[in-house]
């Protein structure tokens, strides 16, 4: 039965060789963990959501992977719902701590969040960052906030170069879920200073800040 076999835990200096060898990390803890704290390169897709969906959807089926969970149980959930969806090639498991990993030379990173109630001085600060909505074409045209950008999470291996380096990003989709795996692809990428508005569209109606019309976005950027 798919999801039976019991995975094997890799330590640390394993986890640098697979790492090395190309192996995806694949970080299924939830986003403020991730956001604290991850091993650099990884790919984030929490448990919390829909999980395998998106892993069949983002990782190929013939790339190796190895689990970072809080804890076996959420390993062994992982490993399950991710064979189910034909992503068979999860090599084991790693809860090392993280002064642990840098003994092995691994280097971690940690991930800037935001709420939409305090980031008014941001947004109008001498530097703005650049908004990235990663929600779907069809969601954006509803409505999104104001100078943001269109990246649907479904297409960020093949636009990711729109993101300009130069700047501090802030990605956001409805309510965070896919704007942390996307901040983590565009990490791997090393598209400059990613950050993530946490709350997104839902915290920014929440405090009553008006959505830009798709109308006007459609006049100032056509499509081609």
């Amino acid at each position: 039965m798919p999801g039976s076999t019991k995975l094997r835990e890799l330590t640390a200096a394993e986890l640098a060789a697979e790492q090395r060898r190309g192996t995806l990390v694949l970080d299924t803890r939830p986003a403020e963990q991730f956001a604290a704290l991850h091993i650099r390169g990884s790919v984030q897709i929490s448990l919390l959501g829909h999980f395998a969906g998106w892993a069949a959807i983002l990782i190929d089926p013939a790339q190796k992977v190895l689990l970072v969970a809080e804890d076996e149980k959420s390993v062994q959930e992982a490993f399950v719902r991710l064979t189910r969806v034909g992503l068979v090639l999860v090599i084991g498991f790693c809860r090392a701590t993280g002064q642990q990993l840098r003994k092995e030379g691994i280097e971690l990173a940690s991930i800037a969040t935001y709420k939409c109630a305090s980031i008014g001085p941001f947004l109008h600060g001498d530097a703005p960052p650049q908004l990235v909505d990663v929600r779907s074409r069809a969601e954006w045209l509803k409505g999104h906030l104001p100078g943001a950008i269109s990246l649907p999470l479904l297409e960020l291996n093949s636009k990711a170069n729109s993101i300009d380096p130069a700047k501090t990003s802030l990605v956001y989709c409805h309510e965070g879920y896919r704007a942390m795996t996307a901040a983590s692809m565009l990490m791997r990428e090393n598209a400059g200073n990613i950050g993530i508005l946490i709350d997104g569209i839902e915290g920014w109606t929440a405090c009553g800040l008006p959505l830009e019309a798709a109308e006007a976005a459609c006049m100032d950027n056509p499509r081609p």
